[in-house]
């Protein structure tokens, strides 16, 4: 549509957004730029088409403003960039409209590219996701190698290459795509519901322009060639309208980009067609669940071979969905790992084994098993929290605060603990001095166990599951379990071999010496019951 004549004649340049509308708001032509930024779809008023895009600031509505009849100036907000509403009566009926960017920057912009920052974006996502329509999409853009950059070239080339490459983006974007910058290393778009089936072409636009920037060190610097970017795009909006609930919606997103560098970096992965939960998405999932006390622990019981009884049990962590689900370990421990959560998991399982430790007086003294990771023994004030839990048990069934060995066991695999062993029994040093035993779990299935059987004080050796399952069909399986059981026996070590899942694995094992046993033939995981709250110890919360 156009404008009149007569309004044309007032010097309106058809690049300008201005639109001529009643003081109903009902709008009756508009230059071809208001058309682009503002396409309308059916009988929109202007209001209707202007909201798509543009959030008014609190005050006078623009219903009051066009009915009013009078020069009137609004302002807002649109693609983070301050916008004024001038309107003008031109008559009784008509109003005219003109949309102005203010000569006041945006306040939230990155000093380094004049893009709007985080702040500025997630506060237009949080928008989406609460009042949008939905269709909008957003895009991740990771600078490959940045890293790599600063570390070897400096900071000022790497700060030069996002400079550079926010110019590059901005060129090959449409104009009402929304960009800022995200983080050190990454750019986000957010992209309006007009252009979202055009989303894989933009971000194929933006991967060849990266192409014309280089890793320009100087003179003296290797060339390092040109710019890559790994991208991810995904749906934004509430619940209703996206097939990804909001809160998953940005680890979704940080999935594709993982993907996409997993892959070989420098390609395009679309969040919505990932098959697999993300690491991000399971992390976020974790982490409500440990906020809302949905990580417990799973007794599994261990035996002695010899006579048959319970000795022991393996504390194994779940996850309690919020619809009652039962997830095992196996689905989100690697999330946990990636994303340095492991720590709070152990913390949850380790402080529930000492309540029901406590909850258990009067029963058969047990040695109770639990899983550490590498990342617990990076958080010492955890494990003072653990000894302090542990002494206010010991007090609770009137044991002595430091006679002898405890019934905890910290469970380890060889892959978990620091690479220097010295460090890692500095780490577990209060655990031990407190009474707290230590078993070596999966040996068999590393080269290095013999180092960490020769630096670390170890009560227990657990022997590789994959070993004892392939027992019945392999004689070389066998001779390496009889070898493990021989070396355990002279250095003094109780031996437990796991994944027992039938009665001829448990004869081989006993007839080879193995003292306990472990496994789905013997008993599974079962969830141990809330305590009550009189029996429970106090448990830090992290």
């Amino acid at each position: 549509m156009q404008l009149d004549n007569a309004t044309a004649d007032g010097g309106t340049d058809s690049g300008m957004v201005v639109f001529l509308c009643t003081a109903a708001g009902r709008v009756l032509s508009a230059t071809p730029r208001a058309d682009e930024l503002f396409p309308t779809d059916g009988e929109r008023t202007l209001r209707e088409r202007l909201e798509r895009r543009l959030r008014m600031n609190p005050g006078p509505s623009l219903g009051t403003a066009l009915i009013d009849g009078e020069e009137t100036s609004l302002i807002g907000l649109m693609d983070n960039r301050e916008i004024t509403l001038a309107i003008t009566p031109l008559d009784e009926h008509q109003r005219l409209v003109v949309l102005l960017e203010s000569l006041c920057p945006p306040t939230s912009l990155d000093s380094l590219t004049g893009l709007p920052d985080r702040s500025a974006m997630l506060e237009r996502i949080r928008d989406i996701q609460s009042d949008g329509d939905g269709g909008h999409r957003l895009m991740l853009v990771d600078i490959d190698r940045l890293k790599t950059v600063n570390d070897y070239l400096g900071y000022h080339v790497g700060d030069r290459v996002i400079r550079d490459l926010a110019g590059a983006m901005q060129a090959a974007v449409p104009d009402d795509v929304m960009a800022a910058r995200w983080s050190g290393h990454e750019f986000m778009l957010l992209i309006p519901p007009r252009q979202a089936e055009h989303s894989q072409q933009i971000a194929e636009r933006i991967r060849a322009s990266a192409a014309s920037v280089r890793f320009n060190g100087g003179e003296d610097a290797p060339p390092l060639g040109s710019v890559t970017v790994s991208i991810g795009h995904g749906a934004l909006g509430p619940g209703e309208t996206s097939r990804t609930q909001p809160r998953d919606q940005l680890s979704a997103l940080n999935a594709a980009v993982y993907e996409a560098k997993r892959t070989g970096r420098d390609r395009v992965v679309n969040a919505d067609r990932l098959q697999q939960p993300s690491v991000y998405t399971t992390g976020g999932a974790l982490d409500r669940a440990i906020h809302e006390g949905r990580i417990v622990a799973a007794s599994q019981p261990i035996v002695d071979l010899k006579t048959g009884e319970v000795v022991a049990d393996e504390a194994l962590a779940r996850m309690i969905t919020p619809e009652g689900d039962v997830i095992p370990a196996g689905l989100f421990i690697d999330a946990a790992s990636r994303l340095q959560m492991a720590h709070r998991i152990d913390f949850e399982i380790i402080n529930q084994t000492i309540n029901n430790c406590v909850a258990s007086i009067g029963h058969r003294p047990m040695a109770h098993f639990v899983n550490i990771s590498g990342d617990f023994l990076q958080h010492p004030e955890l494990m003072e929290q653990v000894i302090t839990n542990a002494q206010a048990a010991c007090e609770c069934i009137g044991g002595e605060r430091n006679a002898g060995p405890k019934p905890l066991v910290l469970e380890m695999t060889e892959r978990e603990v620091l690479e220097d062993t010295s460090d890692a029994f500095s780490a577990l040093r209060p655990l031990i001095d407190f009474g707290l035993r230590l078993a070596l779990d999966d040996f068999g299935s590393g080269y290095s166990s013999y180092r960490y059987l020769l630096d670390m004080p170890f009560t227990f050796l657990k022997i590789e599951g994959a070993l004892v399952q392939n027992m019945s069909d392999s004689v070389r399986a066998q001779k390496i379990v009889r070898h493990i059981q021989a070396m355990a026996k002279d250095m003094g070590l109780v031996t437990v071999a796991e994944f027992i899942g039938d009665e001829r694995t448990a004869d081989l094992l006993r007839e080879m010496g193995i003292d306990w046993g472990q496994g789905f033939h013997f008993g599974r995981p079962e969830i141990i019951r809330p305590l009550k709250n009189e029996n429970r110890v106090a448990i830090h919360e992290i």
